[in-house]
């Protein structure tokens, strides 16, 4: 038993656990066990002695071997992309009341349309768009998803009744997923391993802060422009993405085979029929290395690519997502992170309706300018959570005689059980007796802090548990955090109004808390659970 972690009594070496190293080859010791690592591909100039993870094919079309400018071109965009896809959930949260009372609607009918519409598109939209983008590629999905939240935001914009507005977050949802779920995969098609931390921490930086920079931003302009031309705004900023992923974002999916990496030279038939080298000369040549073209500016701008052989039937990859939800550490983790992110979904809808009543009579503008304390509050967290996770895993490797578990990520959600349910009590007492406009907005912000920091450390525990399925099990993630969010907030409104904000919020500090113990026994039986997912679920297995 290290550090309080069950031993499993199956398997000799449990996916995730390995020695902790600060050497920074020691996920290529990791990824290519019993390969000697002087055969392989390194980096260069200052990292020349880094062995690349993964490893890059010859072909310079491999995103992999692009150009750093290119890389950080693409990842800009990825970037300007994440903004927008938080910006839309908060978008007019700060005029909720101003809108139904516009509609003609009650305020659980306009959350319901400006929230739980938006997504639940969103929910059904991310397994759809996860297996159409395995199979054609990432270019055309990120292009047409555009298109798709372009449309939404003109329509609610010109919307006159309420199932218009209705409709057009249905189609905003099914936009805007794949901006959450598709942005980290592309990072890791651009860049190796060791490039890596600072693109992430941006990115998730980049998705906060798009969230609630939002409101004080949206705010004023709908005070001295209307609501709708948050939609107008958020309308031309979506066509200014689209002609970025046109011009400047080329496909980035790319299929490279073991055998080519490990031995230096030659492809696979699976990577002839789908890379884009040429072979030239006589027969000869032809049997030998290939030779390999890069492709033109206008070659990089095709949309369609081909279809990508995959060993999983569409319907298959349709289902993982769905079936992920079943790994105990997933089901964790959307617990934590889903119920998380939801409860923030709770805190904006509630902001509107107590700030915008007495004894605050804050006007729209005003409503925005409280997100400017979560902003804060995610921002600090952001900074620090890398950092402090980890020195969390370097010190309690060293404890445990150098052995890493991804278990030693676990301790940063304490942080999220101290001031997310601090937060949640504290928002309910101060709202209830009306403090002063400081008091709850304080409390919004250690929400913030919190909540960042312990979806940080479930969001690190989930890749590290699934090293080889990561990016299905963000996708059952995401969806048990969507599905969640549908279920809160289609009677959100209701629900204060019936408890009132003191109960509400006292509640969901107490639901905070038992989610956060489920912890405990997450870090002592979580190897034993990394065990079974790779006997029985089999997620990693190959596509």
């Amino acid at each position: 038993m290290g550090l309080g972690i069950l031993e499993d009594k199956h398997l000799e070496h449990v996916p995730g656990t390995s020695i902790f190293s600060d050497d920074p080859n020691a996920a290529a010791q990791a990824a290519y066990e019993g390969i000697d690592l002087s055969l392989l591909k390194h980096g260069t100039g200052k990292n020349a002695h880094v062995v690349l993870v993964p490893q890059p094919s010859d072909d310079p079309n491999d995103p992999l071997n692009w150009p750093q400018w290119k890389k950080h071109m693409v990842f800009f965009v990825l970037v300007y992309g994440t903004v927008i896809c938080g910006a839309l959930g908060p978008l007019v949260s700060a005029d909720i009341v101003g809108l139904a009372v516009e509609f003609n609607v009650s305020i659980q009918a306009m959350s319901r349309a400006l929230g739980s519409a938006l997504v639940a598109a969103l929910a059904v939209a991310t397994v759809i768009w996860t297996a159409i983008s395995i199979k054609i590629g990432k270019r055309p999905v990120f292009l047409i998803s555009t298109i798709i939240m372009m449309v939404g935001s003109v329509m609610s914009a010109y919307s006159k009744n309420y199932n218009t507005l209705l409709g057009s977050r249905i189609i905003q949802g099914a936009g805007q997923s794949v901006l959450e779920f598709l942005v980290g995969a592309s990072i890791n098609d651009i860049y190796f391993t060791h490039e890596r931390g600072i693109p992430v921490a941006a990115w998730n930086l980049a998705l906060l802060n798009g969230i609630n920079i939002t409101p004080p931003i949206a705010g004023q302009v709908i005070q001295h422009l209307g609501w709708r031309w948050t939609f107008k705004i958020f309308a031309i900023a979506n066509a200014i993405l689209f002609v970025l992923q046109f011009f400047c974002m080329p496909e980035t999916t790319f299929l490279r085979s073991e055998p080519e990496l490990l031995g230096g030279s030659g492809n696979s038939k699976e990577n002839q029929d789908t890379s884009s080298f040429e072979k030239h000369g006589d027969s000869k040549l032809e049997s030998s290395q290939p030779v390999y073209r890069r492709k033109t500016y206008s070659q990089d701008l095709a949309i369609w690519n081909g279809i990508y052989p995959t060993q999983a039937s569409f319907l298959k990859l349709l289902w993982r997502p769905i079936e992920s939800i079943a790994s105990p550490i997933v089901l964790w983790a959307g617990l934590i992170y889903g119920v998380a992110i939801t409860w923030l979904v709770l805190l904006a809808t509630s902001v509107s309706q107590i700030f915008s009543a007495p004894p605050y009579n804050f006007d729209s503008g005003q409503v925005g300018l409280t997100y400017m304390g979560p902003f804060i509050g995610a921002a600090l967290a952001a900074l620090i959570s890398g950092p402090l996770t980890d020195f969390l895993a370097r010190y309690l490797s060293a404890r445990n005689k150098g052995t890493f578990e991804p278990e030693f990520r676990l301790p940063l959600v304490i942080f999220y059980a101290i001031f997310g349910s601090m937060a949640f009590f504290g928002w309910g007492i101060s709202a209830n007796v009306q403090d002063p406009w400081i008091g709850p907005v304080i409390f919004f912000a250690l929400a913030n802090f919190g909540i960042t920091l312990g979806a940080s450390g479930s969001i690190a525990y989930v890749v590290d548990a699934h090293r080889r399925s990561a990016e299905i099990a963000m996708g059952g993630v995401i969806l048990f955090k969507n599905i969640f969010s549908v279920i809160i907030t289609l009677f959100i409104n209701d629900w204060l109004v019936a408890r009132g904000v003191l109960s509400a919020f006292c509640t969901v500090g107490g639901v905070i808390l038992f989610t956060t113990l489920l912890t405990i026994p997450m870090y002592i039986y979580g190897k034993r659970a990394r065990s079974w997912i790779h006997r029985s679920m089999k997620l990693d297995n190959d596509e």
